[in-house]
């Protein structure tokens, strides 16, 4: 019997690591990944073009540095000194790195010689199928920490990732920089399964080419809690709700699976967009809806929204992360590889029983019925306004000047030429210009036919009411449906052909009176009211 080992294509394995990332920011996300790991207090992070034009990112901090075996793990491929439970076990990330055209770390560990460490065009190596070398030589360091430079990372517009402002956002929402595990710190079973617990070293922002930098506190920012909040003046509708804030937990829920401890962390709030707004970046085209609502977390760090736990579509006007050490996410750390396992089969259960009992009721009598109250009273305000705007514009129309009827300006509208028609046959002096027609038995706009009438031979008829003649092609009205039609006035020449649903018609008269009539010789009466009151009081 032969054995074989199968082979690795090494090439091919670090193209695929350094490809695949969602969101270019995702090198920065490992770079302060490892601060974090090596204990860093401060970490400083540099965006500057170098002197061919190529953006730089450099990051540095002030931990504990890498010896020359940290260095090898660095470049290495699945070679990881962190601890299985946490984020970075399989040593993939810093190869994201390798998408550039020069890597160069400065280093210094344990009061050691420190290191300089140099890859040039790891990129176009790989792309030649060539796995690309790095050279290690001493360096003169004063103190411990690293720092490393990615110089021109290959991808299009860098500047509109790597900048102030877009790494700022990232920074806060999706790495080590923005964890919430502050708000868990005192969990003492926590703090022997997540590193750090208590620490959260200051994160230094320096964009060069912006000209901005900032010192911040590398924690999760939340929305600070406003359940009695102040209107704002420049929205018209949500007026308080938009400064509304409800925050939820600190809950952490544990058991034992299959012998193997499970727990969660949940913490989060409900907030109007006022609110949201304060602890977000959108990027250009994002909303509010593609930012926010449920993510899950590792080492206290987002990195999926998984709203179908929330099962609400107002999902986006909750801030909710959820943590688990339990959660095992791909080489890309963008997804959970482990979703099927009964034990995140256990945590979504208790995520949606926390939501369904714990915070969506209360989010549904305080929040949400605030802003039912302010849609039902902006509705009303315009309401109100519109039909202030209509009076003052229902002056400019012309009277009818007919005392005989209690209507006193020209139609406007289908519904304005029915009443006048009803006024009309309830007047004995201008009933008989209506002369085929005796009373009305129902009126429907919803209907097929608008107007079921009588003629004096008690007769049922049918009355199609228009504004304009020219409307009952338009609307395709199909011929059949109606016996007479009732118009304002009359915009269609005479013997023209005009065709609805595939039947031919022309406008006639006969003597005064005036007909539509189909190719077939069926003939529907049009009544013309202005022209009918016209021939009484005009004349």
């Amino acid at each position: 019997m032969d054995v074989f080992m199968p082979k690795v294509q090494a090439v091919a394995m670090f193209k695929e690591i350094a490809l695949n990332i969602k969101n270019p920011n995702e090198v920065v996300r490992e770079g302060i990944s490892n601060c974090y790991d090596a204990d860093a207090k401060n970490i400083w992070i540099t965006i500057r073009r170098n002197l061919n034009g190529d953006v730089e990112i450099i990051i540095r901090d002030d931990g504990n540095g890498m010896n020359i075996d940290e260095i090898h793990s660095f470049f290495n491929l699945g070679d990881s000194k962190k601890m299985v439970e946490n984020i970075g076990e399989k040593g993939l990330g810093t190869k994201t790195f390798f998408k550039s055209k020069r890597i160069i770390i400065s280093t210094k560990c344990n009061n050691e010689n420190g290191y300089i460490v140099e890859m040039e065009n790891p990129w176009e190596h790989l792309l030649n199928g060539i796995v690309p070398t790095y050279t290690v030589e001493n360096g003169d360091m004063q103190e411990n920490g690293t720092e490393i430079t990615i110089s021109g990372y290959i991808i299009d517009n860098p500047e509109k990732y790597f900048n102030y402002y877009s790494l700022k956002d990232y920074i806060l929402w999706f790495t080590a920089g923005g964890n919430f595990k502050n708000i868990f710190a005192n969990n003492l079973m926590l703090q022997s399964r997540v590193k750090d617990m208590n620490k959260s070293p200051k994160i230094h922002i320096y964009d060069q080419i912006l000209n901005r930098q900032c010192q911040m506190t590398g924690v999760h920012q939340f929305a600070a809690p406003s359940e009695n909040p102040k209107e704002d003046p420049n929205n018209r509708k949500y007026k308080r709700s938009v400064n509304y804030c409800r925050a939820f937990g600190p809950f952490n829920v544990e058991t034992t699976l299959n012998g193997e401890y499970v727990s969660l962390q949940l913490y989060g709030t409900v907030s109007g967009v006022n609110c949201r707004r304060k602890v977000c970046k959108l990027r250009q085209s994002e909303t509010y809806k593609a930012r926010f609502g449920i993510y899950l977390c590792k080492d206290f760090i987002p990195f999926e929204r998984a709203n179908f736990l929330l099962g609400d579509e107002q999902y986006y006007h909750y801030h909710i992360l959820v943590n688990s050490q339990n959660f095992e996410l791909t080489a890309d750390r963008n997804s959970i590889s482990n979703m099927e396992s009964a034990t995140v089969k256990w945590i979504f259960n208790q995520v949606e029983d926390i939501f369904k009992n714990n915070i969506k009721p209360i989010a549904e009598k305080e929040y949400f019925r605030m802003r039912k109250e302010e849609e039902e009273s902006y509705d009303a305000e315009c309401r109100v306004v519109a039909m202030n705007n209509y009076v003052k514009k229902i002056d400019l129309v012309d009277n009818l000047y007919i005392n005989d009827i209690p209507i006193k300006k020209i139609p406007q509208c289908e519904y304005e030429v029915a009443l006048l028609f009803a006024a009309m046959l309830a007047n004995e002096k201008t009933k008989k210009l209506v002369e085929d027609i005796k009373n009305i038995i129902s009126y429907s706009s919803r209907a097929t036919t608008d107007v079921i009438c009588t003629n004096y031979n008690e007769e049922i008829v049918l009355v199609e009411i228009e504004y304009k003649l020219s409307n009952i092609f338009k609307h395709k009205h199909p011929i059949g449906t109606y016996d007479y039609v009732v118009c304002w006035k009359i915009d269609l020449e005479q013997n023209v052909i005009n065709q609805v649903n595939n039947v031919n018609t022309v406008l006639v008269s006969e003597g005064d009176e005036k007909y539509i009539v189909t190719q077939k010789n069926k003939k529907m009466k049009v009544m013309e009211l202005s022209a009918l009151l016209n021939k009484i009081y005009r004349s």
